[in-house]
Order: structure tokens, then C-alpha cells, then sequence
């Protein structure tokens, strides 16, 4: 008995990290959290892969003072109460430095609480939700290389604005994501709006995820006669839902759409009906060299995502050179002060909050089935 006792606390020291191994003082230890499975695995994917380039790279050239950067991948398959289990594993078993992710906002910010209890930072690539960064609590510990709800919703009200639209139809998935940029959406219709110009909104909805057969809610949505539809959804949702636009009598209906939408599934799903489609677009990669080592690495282009995950990674390794020792809080202390940092989409600067001060965020129409840029976030 005394022998199993030992084996077990021998064993449970190892796993919680109270007994190191002298390898491990040659490595930097870092993760990369996102749904590599489940309805959100393709944007998920993108974020883990533009983690793990950018940390081949940093290894190809010898790593940190010698010591190579080691990424451990997991997959929270986009549900909270995984996310919050490898928050948990990765600060208190993996005693990580810093995390790139999660993908969803209803994800990262449960388990920012573990991040931020143990003084380690979190760069999310794809978490709009403001209340994010927005909570005193987490200040200094988690930030974002992608742009807010607030501003993606204005930006989307005020297009609808600005071309006449008059009756809107507002659709959301039961996410964090869905929720706010749909309210974001209406808020900015609403307020923004002079009172001449002032659209109703005849419809206000949540859609079920994962169907292929939207019928029966687009049967209710047409009988409104709405002469834009407007989706915080993501990808495979939006390309089901308007593909099938003509059998309803939609023909004539503009769909727009939040930054989940960017990605040429829906392209793929909804077809030849896609046409004209108006979604929120991360920034444009303005880095073409990264387009082709990406290329090269995974066989086929990144996405907006990909690039966020890729940029959001290298500021946590450049930050991890300057502390040059296993501190996590000053390693946390210099990814907040991150200004002009020279990304794949761009110079990014922190503000106090941890948001990026220019988010980039363009409006994008599909053309020819490809998404064209037609308008950044300053208008």
C-alpha cells in the first residue's frame, strides 16, 4: 500500500509540474485553444494553424535565446464547459505562459477567469463580444487581435442606413457572438439613424444552428416583406439559410452579415444566391509573403482568422523575448503595452483595455463568388 501511495504522489507531482524534468528549462511553453471539431471547426482550425506557423518559424531561427517555443494545441470544440477545462489544465497542470484564444466570446471569457488567476495572458483572434475586455478584473490579462461587436454592428446598421433600406429583418444564433452583434445592430439602427432615414425592423429572431432546411422560419420571415436580412451567425448557417431565399420569395432581399460569415463555405453552401451578400471582413492581410509561407505550410490560403491567430502569437513570443525568463506577468505586463507592432494585417497597438486601437474591420461583397472588399471601418 505504501509503495501505490508513493507511486501516486510521485506521479501527481509530475503532472502538476512540482517536479521538473531538465528539458524543461530549455523550452517556452505556450498554448493555442479553438474548436478543431464540431460546427466551428474550419474557423477554428485556422486559428490553431496560423499558431503553429508562427511558431515554426521562431524555431527555425533558433527560438528564444536558444530555447525553442513548445504550442500545445487543444480543442475546446467550441463548448464553455471545454474551454474552461483546458483554462484549468493548461494554468494548473501545463503552467503555460500565454494562451492564443479561444475563438467564441461565450468561451473566452469564462475562462479568462483561470487565465487571470494565474497572471498568464490571453490573445483571443476571433472573440468580439466587448464585455470581454471590458471587465476590471481582467484588465492587463486578456486582449484581442480582432475588432468589437460595437463596431462591426455599426458599421453593418450604417450601410443599411446610408442605402435606404427600410424594413429589416434580424436573425442570431443562441451564442455570446450572436446575441450582442445582433443588439449591437439594432442599438446603431435605432440611435444612429436620422429619423427620416430610420429603417423598422419587422423581424427579430433566433435561428437553430446546424440545419440545412431553414423553411419554415424563412416562411415567417417572408411574410414580413423585409428588404434586408441580417445574420450574427457564422458560416454554414448564413450559406443554409440563403440559399434557399428564392423558394421564399426573397429574391429581391439583401442579405448582410457579421464577420463569422467571412469564409468561402458560405460561398460553397449557399451558392449562386450568395451573390452580393454584405459581410464584416477581418482585416486584409497586407503581409503577402505570410499568404504563401501559409500556403506552402498548410495547402491551401489562410483566412482573416488564420492571420489574427498568426499576429496575436508572435506578440505573445515578442514579449516572451523581452522578459526573457518564465514570468508570465511580465510577460503579461509587455503584451499590454504593445504599440505598432508590425503584423501580417497591419501595425497593431493595445489600448488599456486590450483592444486594438484601429480594428480593421472592412465590409466585403461577394462578387463572381469571391468576397471583394468594398469599405473599411473609417468609412
Amino acid at each position: 500500500m505504501k509503495i501505490v501511495i508513493n507511486i501516486f504522489l510521485f506521479t501527481s507531482l509530475i503532472l502538476t509540474g512540482c517536479l521538473r524534468t531538465p528539458q524543461e528549462e530549455n523550452y517556452y511553453k505556450i498554448a493555442v485553444v479553438a474548436p478543431q471539431s464540431g460546427p466551428y471547426s474550419l474557423l477554428g482550425k485556422s486559428i490553431i494553424n496560423g499558431a503553429d506557423l508562427a511558431v515554426k518559424e521562431v524555431n527555425a531561427q533558433g527560438g528564444v535565446d536558444g530555447k525553442k517555443i513548445v504550442l500545445i494545441k487543444e480543442d475546446d470544440g467550441g463548448l464553455e464547459g471545454e474551454g474552461a477545462f483546458f483554462a484549468y489544465r493548461l494554468t494548473n497542470t501545463e503552467m503555460i505562459l500565454g494562451v492564443i484564444g479561444h475563438l467564441n466570446s461565450d468561451i473566452s471569457i469564462p475562462a479568462s477567469e483561470f487565465y487571470v488567476r494565474a497572471k498568464v495572458p490571453q490573445i483571443s483572434p476571433g472573440s468580439t463580444s466587448p464585455y470581454f475586455t471590458e471587465r476590471e478584473a481582467t484588465k492587463g490579462y486578456v486582449f484581442r487581435t480582432i475588432g468589437r461587436d460595437d463596431v462591426q454592428g455599426k458599421m453593418l446598421a450604417d450601410y443599411v442606413i446610408k442605402n435606404g433600406f427600410k424594413r429589416v429583418a434580424i436573425l442570431y444564433n443562441d451564442r455570446a457572438y450572436g446575441k450582442t452583434l445582433a443588439g449591437e445592430f439594432a442599438r446603431s439602427i435605432k440611435v444612429d439613424a436620422p429619423a427620416n432615414l430610420k429603417p423598422s425592423i419587422v423581424f427579430y429572431d433566433m435561428i437553430e444552428v446546424g440545419k440545412s432546411d431553414y423553411g419554415s422560419l424563412l416562411a415567417q420571415l417572408s411574410s414580413r416583406k423585409p428588404d434586408v436580412v441580417f445574420l450574427a451567425g457564422e458560416h454554414d448557417d448564413a450559406g443554409n439559410l440563403v440559399k434557399d431565399f428564392p423558394r421564399y420569395g426573397l429574391t429581391m432581399t439583401q442579405f448582410v452579415g457579421g464577420d463569422g460569415i467571412d469564409n468561402t463555405e458560405f460561398i460553397k453552401i449557399g451558392g449562386k444566391n450568395t451573390e452580393g451578400a454584405i459581410v464584416v471582413s477581418p482585416p486584409p492581410i497586407v503581409d503577402k509573403s505570410f499568404i504563401a509561407k501559409y500556403k506552402k505550410c498548410f495547402h491551401e490560403g489562410p483566412t482573416g482568422y488564420a492571420a489574427n491567430s498568426y499576429d496575436a502569437t508572435n506578440i505573445l513570443i515578442n514579449a516572451i523575448k523581452k522578459v526573457k525568463e518564465k514570468d508570465s506577468e511580465k510577460i503579461a505586463r509587455e503584451v499590454a503595452i504593445t504599440k505598432d507592432f508590425k503584423g501580417v494585417t497591419g501595425s497593431i497597438t493595445f489600448n488599456e483595455n486590450g483592444d486594438l486601437i484601429s480594428p480593421g474591420f472592412v465590409l466585403s461583397r461577394v462578387v463572381n463568388r469571391k468576397f471583394k472588399v468594398i469599405q473599411d471601418d473609417n468609412g
